[in-house]
């Protein structure tokens, strides 16, 4: 049997804003979490509104996002 795991809903907008504070281009994002560049600059875009919650965990822990519910979409959606 196989458990469908629950996708986390993720700011495109706030991931780009904490990567260029962080002092980081998409490349070196990509590189740093294990992704194409073209699958960052989709999620940035807004064209990926989910990953997988250890790649979410990743991209926080790349981006030293101490607040797990910094990048979540939901968190914005409800400001």
């Amino acid at each position: 049997m196989r458990y469908a795991h629950a996708n986390v809903e993720i700011d495109g907008a706030k991931l780009r804003e904490l990567r260029k504070e962080a002092g980081l281009n998409i490349v070196q994002l990509a590189s740093k979490i294990g992704v194409s560049f073209s699958y960052l600059a989709a999620i940035e875009r807004g064209e990926r509104p989910t990953v997988a919650p250890a790649r979410y965990i990743t991209i926080c822990d790349a981006l030293g996002v101490e607040d797990r519910t910094t990048l979540h979409a939901s968190r914005v959606a409800a400001a």
